[in-house]
């Protein structure tokens, strides 16, 4: 059994819905479990449209009062159902019940994180059965599958919900039981209460993972539109070329520190049961991809340079922290208050740098620090990342990145190598950040 999932992109036109299924073909003999996402950029158009529903009128009778995302969600999918001449009504039901939601929103001014998750739902759900419907046109018997019919249930955690500790019991026993090939949805579990939840933006690839996981899977195959992980942001290194393999652990820095070919989590599950995961590129099927493997088969050195913007840096100063147990303690339980995730870590006798994703609601800690470190917040920041087995053996790395970039008087803020030993991770001013990765790439890759 292999899993094969595919993202927005690869399902964006009614074009692309045929490439798809031609590849799912391809596969029949390896038992495919298929997840999808949403058509390419219609959970976006949900929410917009939940947010447009916020500003109507309470009294929403007429089709043109509905918010104007709604009408461009429909001819989307009407336009998709057209091309490959599939019956509307199924789309149509959809339809409804989304104009209820959305008069409901309108009415009661409130777009709630529940709501969110509802409406957003609605994206996987049908082009789940757009796919199916593909398949079935090619003789293939194919189901379209909701998440939590197959045992993806989770906690309440609206838009960033977990799947349960049975679930991947449930999963492998749904799935296990199907005698059609499953379409399920990507992205949405529904919690033991009945409420539909989504796992985070990004979440298909997490999934596939999951259900990968749960159903001991012989590989997880991710199809996007790049051919594999790259050596770093083709948009930033036009010369970046696609890796042939990595291990888990390099994949797992590498989408965490700004590769965005995978969610983030994607990799968890896959490393826990040691199960391959393959990137492809849905439109260039011949090209290998990126194999991740749990151990590399390369020997050690770089592998790629990544970058994540937006980064926030804090700087905590305290001379009582020279000698004092605790100290850092106190910090993180602060940030663990305050549900505030923390990136890189740097510590001297009597500072502590750190980063994060965001300032969101950060005052109320920065206050609760102040009480005892003078606390400076730095924003407009990126990390830069190189990631590669054995980084931290391989000798000059770290000599050549400081000549380079301080030849090019680009000012690195803080530094810190991971505990791993596979990631050199420093701080830059987002403004030198792209001037940065160009300048390694070439140092390293070209």
């Amino acid at each position: 059994m292999i899993i094969m999932k595919f993202g927005g992109t690869s399902v964006g036109t009614a074009e692309r819905f045929l490439n798809v299924a031609n590849l799912i073909q391809g596969k029949i003999a390896e038992k495919p479990v298929v997840v999808v996402s949403a058509v390419g950029g219609i959970t976006n158009l949900l929410l917009q449209a939940g947010e447009e529903s916020l500003q109507l009128e309470p009294s929403i009778s007429k089709q043109e009062e509905f918010p104007a995302s709604l009408k461009r969600i429909y001819e989307i999918h009407d336009e998709i159902l057209k091309f490959l001449q599939l019956d509307p009504e199924f789309f149509q039901k959809f339809y409804v019940e989304l104009s209820e939601i959305y008069k409901g929103i309108s009415l009661l001014k409130e777009f709630s994180p529940r709501a969110r998750d509802l409406v957003s739902s609605y994206g996987e759900r049908i082009s789940a059965r757009i796919l199916a419907a593909c398949l079935q046109k090619l003789k293939i018997n194919a189901q379209a599958v909701d998440a939590w019919d197959a045992g993806f249930i989770t906690t309440n955690d609206f838009t960033n919900a977990r799947l349960l500790p049975d679930s991947p019991h449930k999963l492998n026993e749904a799935i296990g039981k199907m005698n059609f090939l499953p379409v399920i949805t990507g992205f949405i579990g529904k919690s033991r209460e009945g409420h539909i939840t989504t796992i985070g933006r990004g979440g298909s690839d997490f999934s596939a993972s999951l259900i990968g996981a749960a159903v001991q899977a012989g590989i997880i195959e991710i199809w996007t539109d790049v051919s594999g992980i790259m050596t770093s942001d083709p948009r930033l290194a036009p010369q970046a070329k696609p890796l042939d393999s990595l291990s888990f652990q390099e994949a797992a820095e590498l989408s965490y520190f700004g590769a965005k070919i995978l969610h983030p989590k994607t990799i968890e599950p896959a490393m826990r049961k040691k199960i391959p995961v393959l990137v492809k590129n849905s439109f260039k099927p011949e090209e290998p991809g990126t194999l991740i493997l749990p151990e590399s088969e390369k020997e050690p050195g770089l592998k790629a340079v990544t970058l994540k913007r937006g980064i926030v840096r804090v700087n905590l100063y305290s001379s009582g922290m020279l000698e004092a147990p605790g100290f850092l303690s106190r910090v993180f339980k602060i940030f663990e208050k305050h549900e505030i995730s923390v990136d890189v870590i740097a510590t001297s006798e009597v500072n502590v740098s750190l980063t994060l994703d965001h300032a969101d609601g950060f005052e109320k800690a920065v206050s609760e620090l102040s009480e005892f470190a003078d606390v400076e917040v730095e924003r407009d920041r990126a990390i830069i990342c190189l990631v590669g087995e054995g980084l931290k053996q391989t000798p000059g790395i770290a000599g050549r990145v400081f000549k380079i970039l301080g030849d090019a008087c680009i000012n690195i803020e803080m530094i810190s190598q991971g505990a791993s030993q596979i990631n050199l991770t420093f701080v830059v001013r987002s403004s030198d950040s792209d001037k940065a990765i160009k300048l390694l790439h070439r140092e390293f890759f070209e």
